[in-house]
């Protein structure tokens, strides 16, 4: 079990996360949605321990987190100048005997041996995203991971992550979209004023999309009448 205490990261003069509170199960997909901005980034980046707690704690089994164990596919994935994408899967396998670079270049039909710099924003997320997987943690973590995916890799993108669901792998997931988690996890948190404002099981999916609707329906009735 992976447990967010009370769990605050201040940056300036703003709490991103205030006080929040999550459990996730191991072995399962758990998703995290929300608006542009409501801190998703901020959580996961703390999960992953590149950003400090103001307060609170994350600790899996009752211990921290260590970062050996996990893996982070950031929002906006950075690569070296000049660097193939087979350059980066090679070096994930340098570092992970058992991965194989090949299935990965072949289910995504990446170029594998033109620079990075010329790709497209989803081929350079489908590379990342394998450099990802590749690494075989224990715990995933995923920001947008389906920016930028055509129906087909979005297709593959859900299926890698259930693979690795299947293998026992814990994944977190987020996304300013619910369908493409509604697709695929185990449950769904809703991250709004920088907390967790509702958890969803699977078959509590469509309660979920209804009452997003009415959230934002009471939200923005009032701009939408005076239209």
């Amino acid at each position: 079990m992976i447990t967010a205490d009370n769990l605050t990261v201040r940056l300036g003069r703003r709490d991103i996360l205030s006080r929040l509170n999550m459990h996730l199960t191991e072995g399962a997909i758990h998703g995290i949605v929300g608006i542009n901005g409501a801190g998703k980034t901020t959580l996961l980046r703390t999960l992953y321990g590149l950003l400090r707690p103001t307060s609170g704690s994350v600790t899996r089994n009752g211990r921290p987190l260590n970062r050996r164990e996990m893996a982070l596919l950031e929002t906006e994935p950075a690569f070296y100048e000049g660097m193939t994408g087979r350059d980066l899967l090679d070096l994930t396998a340098h570092y992970q005997p058992s991965s194989d670079p090949e299935p990965y270049l072949r289910l995504f039909a990446l170029p594998a041996d033109e620079p990075v710099d010329n790709w497209s924003t989803g081929m350079k997320r489908k590379l990342a995203l394998s450099s990802v997987l590749m690494q075989r943690k224990e715990v995933v973590l995923l920001d947008e991971p389906f920016n930028g995916l055509d129906m087909e890799s979005l297709y593959v993108t859900r299926q890698l992550l259930s693979r690795r669901r299947a293998e026992g792998a814990t994944l977190v997931v987020t996304s300013h979209l619910m369908e493409p988690l509604a697709e695929l996890c185990d449950d769904l948190f809703v991250l709004d004023g920088a907390a967790i404002a509702a958890r969803y099981d699977r078959r509590e999916f469509p309660r979920a999309v209804r009452e997003l609707e009415v959230i934002f329906r009471r939200r923005y009735e009032a701009e939408f009448a005076e239209k």
